[in-house]
């Protein structure tokens, strides 16, 4: 029997399915708080986070890994890293910043789970978390009035009139966009009103990332639209570059509330840094998991 000397917390918005969760004993902190106007509290948030903190400790967990979207997506970093804070005295709480969101989230939780359940070292698994986080990328196409195409971007070139008019283009028109979320930076590469146009982008930007950096895996994520779903994975199935598809996820409520219904996106990443394994691991210690996000659950 391995000794495992930390446990794990996370968000909904990691969009794994929950079997996941379940078999490596992982804690999720509820829905998002709101308050009557939809605005989330985060007061209240950071109050629960705490409060999680605090139960896992009473449990005898002082080793916790805390894993969530990057700030510029949703605020459960942020209040994560309060939480922290308020309970250093009591546990060794380390927030692992996806630099992502969605299903790249869930691809650094996911790989940190097979850490934790080959009984890898508290302080290695954090630090290979952090490591692979620095590598993945989401690449989405929100619905046109999403709150996520609303949002400033990384060095926007448009005034406060100039974004606003284009803003009312995109819910005019239908348009949409194809945006990159990576190390926390949000970035629009693309818009059209023609979904296949941006999931043909979408593609030439993996294999851009291909070329530099080698084979990749990925995730799919869909929000209630299974047409969308396949004319997203058409132009993956491809030969310009080499990758594995783990699976694909529905997006959870809060993610969907970001990101709109309709929307879809891919989480990837390098496989050599996916795949990492820790120094010293023998391999007849290495959990079964075969890397899959199928939301089926089966591994």
């Amino acid at each position: 029997m391995l000794e495992r000397d930390f446990t794990i917390v996370c968000d909904r918005g990691c969009d794994l399915p929950p079997v996941y969760l379940e078999r490596t004993q992982t804690t999720i902190v509820g829905d998002v708080v709101r308050d009557s106007s939809g605005t989330v509290d985060e007061e209240a948030l950071t109050q629960e986070f705490e409060r999680t903190y605090r139960s896992l400790v009473a449990s005898g967990h002082t080793k916790i890994a805390s894993v969530h979207s990057c700030s510029s997506f949703s605020p459960e970093l942020s209040c994560a890293l309060a939480a922290a804070e308020a309970v250093r005295d009591l546990a060794d709480v380390r927030v692992v910043d996806s630099g992502s969101a969605s299903a790249g989230t869930g691809m650094v939780l996911f790989r940190l789970m097979c850490l934790w359940a080959d009984g890898v070292g508290f302080d290695e698994a954090v630090e290979t978390a952090r490591g692979l986080a620095q590598g993945i990328r989401l690449l989405v196409i929100p619905s046109a009035s999403a709150r996520m195409a609303r949002r400033p971007r990384r060095r926007s070139r448009f005034g406060l009139i100039g974004r606003a008019g284009a803003s009312l283009r995109m819910r005019l028109s239908g348009e949409r966009g194809l945006y990159l979320l990576s190390r926390g930076e949000l970035t629009q590469l693309a818009r059209s009103s023609d979904l296949s146009d941006l999931t043909g982008r979408l593609a030439h930007a993996m294999s851009a990332v291909s070329a530099q950096e080698g084979a990749l895996v990925y995730a799919s994520v869909e929000v209630g639209d299974g047409r969308a779903l396949r004319v997203l994975e058409k132009p993956l199935d491809t030969n310009e570059f080499e990758a594995r598809r783990l699976g694909s996820v529905r997006a959870t409520a809060d993610v969907e509330k970001v990101v709109g219904s309709g929307a879809v996106g891919v989480a990837f990443a390098p496989a050599r840094d996916y795949w990492r394994v820790p120094e010293g691991i023998p391999e007849q210690a290495r959990y079964s998991y075969a890397g899959s996000c199928d939301p089926s659950g089966s591994v």
